[in-house]
This record gives structure tokens, C-alpha cells and sequence, in this order.
């Protein structure tokens, strides 16, 4: 099922039963101007993944705001909300403390190398993310790998909008488990 509009932002989940006899296994990705996180075909544990996005803490409920990342351009928002939730460690800071109230991603889509974020206004909400690495073949492993000029996505919602997707997602999520 599909909520939202794929050509803007919208999230598919899909349970597939023939998957798993334990657990609801399926599909559950973001689609973003059109495009879809993962870009692959990947099993979900939908638990998991609704569980990411139905928590009050991620960012498509929470609307966290801030004026100056939600003006920036695409790249700097991005990086700064990157850095914001996986800063890098350095020898004065082996374990910086991390920052995630702008994540809006899903294990199944951080797990494939994408991450989404989202941030408010008084009247709208941006979204902003996409694939920034890739798994390569390492010889005896794979290995991630960064991806050169990665596609970021941005679009901006109205929160209305951005809520009738949760609302409706949490009923579906509800008649599932």
C-alpha cells in the first residue's frame, strides 16, 4: 500500500506472508521526487521499520524546526544534518554524541546505504536525503564505499500532508500486528 504521492514523498509498504512464518516480513521504502529508497530489492522486517517511522522521536512526527537548515541550500542541509547524526570521532572525541532528531529514515533504508531527514517551519516540512554509499566488491568482503556525486533529494511538504501519511501509515501498521 501506498501513502502519499510517489511522485513527491510517499512510503510503500507491502506484506508479503510467503516471507516469513514468525515475523511480518515485506517491502517498505520511501519514494522521493519519484524515486525510490531502497533502490533495490530488499525483505524488510516490518516491525522494525514501522517501529522507525511511527516513533514519536523520528522527524516525519516530531517536526523538529530550524530556520537556518531549513533555508540552506540542498547540500548544506544535507551535511550539516548528516554530521548532525553521524559526526565523525577524532582523538579528542573518540564517541561524539550524535544528534538524531532530524532522522527520518528507516533501518531497511539506512541498511542500503540511504539516509532521509526532515526538518520544519511553521507551515511546511523538508525532506532531504539520499543514497550516499554503496557496497563494492572488496575481494575477500564487500566494502562500503562513498558514491561520488550521490542524487540529493529535497522537497518540501505540507505538514498536513506529512500527517495524514503517518496517520494512515499507523492504521495500516495497526491492522498488521
Amino acid at each position: 500500500m501506498i501513502f502519499g504521492d510517489p511522485y513527491r514523498f510517499a512510503i510503500w509498504v507491502e506484506c508479503i506472508p510467503q516471507w516469513s512464518e514468525s515475523y511480518k516480513n515485506g517491502f517498505f521504502y520511501f519514494f522521493v521526487n519519484g524515486n525510490m529508497y531502497p533502490n533495490d530489492i530488499r525483505t524488510a522486517t516490518l516491525d522494525v521499520d514501522f517501529n522507525d517511522v511511527i516513533d514519536d522521536a523520528n522527524a516525519l512526527i516530531a517536526l523538529p524546526c530550524n530556520d537556518e537548515i531549513f533555508n540552506a541550500s540542498t547540500n548544506d542541509a544535507f551535511n550539516t544534518l548528516f554530521k548532525l547524526a553521524y559526526p565523525e570521532s577524532t582523538q579528542d572525541d573518540e564517541y561524539p554524541e550524535q544528534v538524531l532528531d532530524f532522522l527520518a529514515s528507516t533501518t531497511i533504508i539506512n541498511e542500503s546505504g540511504a539516509y532521509f531527514f526532515a526538518i520544519s517551519n511553521k507551515n511546511s516540512v523538508r525532506v532531504i536525503g539520499g543514497k550516499i554509499s554503496k557496497l563494492v566488491d572488496g575481494g575477500d568482503r564487500n566494502i562500503w564505499e562513498n558514491i561520488e556525486r550521490p542524487l540529493i533529494e529535497d522537497i518540501i511538504i505540507p505538514k498536513n500532508e506529512i500527517d495524514e501519511i503517518i496517520s494512515k501509515l499507523k492504521e495500516y501498521s495497526a491492522s498488521l500486528f
